[in-house]
């Protein structure tokens, strides 16, 4: 009998999280509330839009300082005047790393890699999506500075819609 790999490590990962007790892996789950994306990175991102808010949550199981996560999460960006795009939504499905860096849990990097379903005027489809992010762990809440974005595609100028946002939110677990 053939195992298929990936759907027998989601499995497990799932039940890990489901089973406590069972387990002597660390669990960490986490809800995070977006703002301000102020600064969109690239040009063509910048000229559409303004600012944009929205929310994640997550899920991981790690030994020691390291995390494998998942997450899930929507946000929503208002146009500029000047944009033929019209407001966007952005809903990505990510894994990834969590990693503290300092004694005590403190600090931590945090990677994920995905797919987000974006929908404006213009776009209504599945692209790539990655972040790349620098937090900090304060009792039960966490701040996290994010470099986020998705891949552009289908008559929009090739390239990665991107922009910094500050996510903050509660920890459990931990």
């Amino acid at each position: 009998m053939k195992i298929n790999r990936p759907l027998f490590l989601v499995g497990y990962v799932l039940l890990s999280l489901l089973a406590p007790g069972r387990i002597s892996a660390q669990k960490l789950v986490f809800l995070f509330a977006h703002g301000l994306y102020a600064m969109p990175s690239d040009s063509y991102f910048k000229h559409n839009f303004n600012n944009g808010y929205g929310v994640e949550g997550g899920a991981g199981i790690g030994l020691g300082s390291t995390f494998f996560i998942g997450t899930i999460g929507y946000s929503s960006f208002g146009s500029t005047s000047q944009s033929s795009l019209g407001n966007t939504s952005y809903t990505p499905i990510k894994g990834g790393l969590r990693q503290y860096i300092l004694v005590g849990k403190i600090i931590f990097l945090q990677v994920d890699a995905g797919v987000a379903h974006v929908k404006n005027e213009v776009v209504n489809g599945s692209r790539f999506s990655g972040d790349l992010g620098l937090g900090v762990k304060l009792g039960p809440f966490e701040v996290m500075a994010s470099y986020d974005g998705f891949a552009r595609s289908d008559g929009e100028p090739s390239g990665y819609s991107s922009w910094i946002g500050i996510k903050a939110g509660a920890r459990l677990g931990l």
